[in-house]
């Protein structure tokens, strides 16, 4: 089996553990819980421009995003404000947080109303760009990043502009943050292995049996059940065989042949729901998968109570409170398919994009295009003020300043946000294995047969809402086990047909052949 997961978020800020899917901040998730935050920074600007973003007034972008602020955050944006100001961009930014457990409530509430607001974050493998295109609710950036995105073109390769864009208009600004191709992996623990004497798995089989002798074994603090949100599960790469498709939109299969397919209908979903009930009834799942939340997981990250996981892991300052004695290289790349190679299933799924409601749209290309304009613009956004914030150490390592009382810098900003890998620094911090698959690019892997191509759902924008709906409804708890396949499927079928997934399908076929 070769299939372990999407990288969560690749998932995933690196500095610290755990939103798909998968940096600099200590943490590798699309993590944060808590209130909504808001905090900003009011400076000026003089008349003194950088490349391509000359003005004469400042207007304030407000950008919006998931997550819990860093403890420091108004002094952190204070520094950048008076950077932008000293450059002349004409820009002030003001950072506006919303915790993760309300977050795609809160943005389609702001979208649907029309609420005044400058950027915000999307996350395609939770709910797509293309998605938010189809509603009306995002500004054209085509012009304005002609006009005003030289250093975002620089910094990003065709295929991550690509992903920004709906039929041909440039709706993202892409966060080209980590090598895409990394479906297929996951992380283990080599200590647990060196712990219990227990050989590097294969297999899934050999996988299977190995994480029942740590269950049976373990001593530590909680169950080391497989990290999950169940909700958010549709089967995946982690179960399954499949080594020659992508999932788009957590329903499009998207064969290396050109085929496109409902993916419930698959043997590649088949066999995930299969396996993942296996590891339901071994008590390998946790029995409240379908409840737990992503605070729970991250916590779960954190403590360093668990085995394996189907994606990438950051800072490991939090695991040495519980196991001091780890290092960075007690982390092993679990691929049970080296020969056949990796897809790039994209540029990237993480992207800004501007809502329609903003007055002053090219205000987000324009500090974006600043943060890629030098490595000290980016390094004062990303990861704050050097000797307060973090260490340059030698090459491209760096070490983020931990503050014991939250376990994070006291400025930081989620690498895999806004990232980007031509300005990135590697965290000591960080496992091994992930700085170099997260931060290095394959030159073995191929791209997705649908790789340059993006879904415009504007004329099927009720089917997808209903679809989206039952997946969450009657697909999810097959995946992650709770159900049994055999038992539910045809009844979740139907349900799907009549919500209009074959439409849904026709229209991504007939869509991406067009864009050939």
């Amino acid at each position: 089996m070769k299939k372990v997961m999407v990288l969560l978020f690749a998932v995933m800020m690196l500095t610290s553990l755990l939103v798909g899917c998968k940096s600099d901040a200590p943490t590798d998730s699309k993590k944060s819980l808590g209130g909504e935050n808001y905090a900003e920074s009011s400076n000026h600007s003089d008349d003194t421009a950088v490349e391509g973003t000359a003005t004469n007034e400042t207007v304030k972008l407000l950008y919006v995003i998931p997550g819990d602020e860093p403890a420091e955050l108004e002094r952190g944006l204070k520094a950048v404000n008076d950077k932008l100001a000293e450059d002349g961009v004409g820009v002030e930014i003001a950072l506006k947080y919303y915790a993760w457990d309300v977050w795609d409530q809160k943005i389609n509430i702001m979208l649907s109303t029309g609420e005044e607001f400058d950027m915000f974050h999307v996350m395609n493998d939770r709910v797509s760009l293309a998605n938010y295109a189809s509603r009306g609710a995002l500004a054209d950036l085509t012009p304005y990043m002609d006009q005003y995105g030289s250093a975002i073109k620089a910094a990003n390769p065709e295929l991550a502009m690509k992903s920004g864009q709906v039929g041909g208009k440039q709706y993202g600004i892409p966060a080209f943050w980590v090598e895409s191709a990394l479906n297929h992996q996951a992380t283990i623990r080599v200590d647990i292995l060196n712990k219990y004497n227990i050989p590097m798995p294969t297999t899934f089989e050999e996988l299977t049996n190995a994480y029942e002798i740590v269950l049976k074994n373990w001593d530590g603090p909680m169950k080391p059940y497989f990290p999950m949100v169940g909700t958010e599960q549709v089967g995946g790469y982690f179960f399954n065989s499949d080594n020659n498709y992508v999932l788009y939109d957590r329903m499009f299969y998207v064969g290396q042949d050109g085929s496109v397919k409902n993916y419930f209908e698959t043997d590649a979903f088949k066999e995930s729901c299969k396996n993942a009930r296996i590891w339901y009834e071994k008590g390998i799942i946790n029995p409240d998968v379908l409840t737990t939340s992503h605070d729970q997981l991250d916590n779960q990250l954190a403590s360093g109570d668990w085995f394996v996981h189907a994606g990438t892991i950051g800072d490991i300052t939090n695991i040495k409170k519980n196991y001091p004695n780890i290092t960075v290289d007690d982390f092993a790349w679990l691929d049970f398919d080296t020969t056949t190679p990796e897809i790039r299933p994209y540029g990237t799924r993480n992207m800004q994009a501007v809502p329609l409601s903003s007055k002053h749209p090219e205000a987000a290309v324009k500090f974006i295009n600043w943060l890629y304009s030098n490595q000290e613009n980016y390094n004062l956004f990303i990861y704050g003020t050097e000797g307060v914030d973090y260490k340059k150490l030698d090459g491209t390592n760096y070490e983020p300043i931990i503050d014991e009382s939250t376990g994070q810098p006291p400025y930081y900003f989620a690498g895999w946000m806004a990232g980007n890998v031509n300005f990135t620094y590697t965290s000591t911090n960080a496992p091994k294995i992930t700085n170099e698959h997260l931060y290095t690019l394959d030159t073995t892997a191929v791209e997705g047969y649908a790789s340059h191509f993006t879904f415009d759902g504007s004329s099927v924008q009720t089917q997808l809402a209903d679809v989206n709906t039952l997946i969450a409804a009657v697909i999810a708890p097959m995946a992650s086990g709770v159900v049994d396949y055999d038992a539910k499927i045809d009844e979740a079928l139907e349900l799907l047909e009549k919500a209009g997934i074959d439409e849904l399908v026709a229209e991504f076929e007939r869509q991406l052949e067009a864009s050939k």
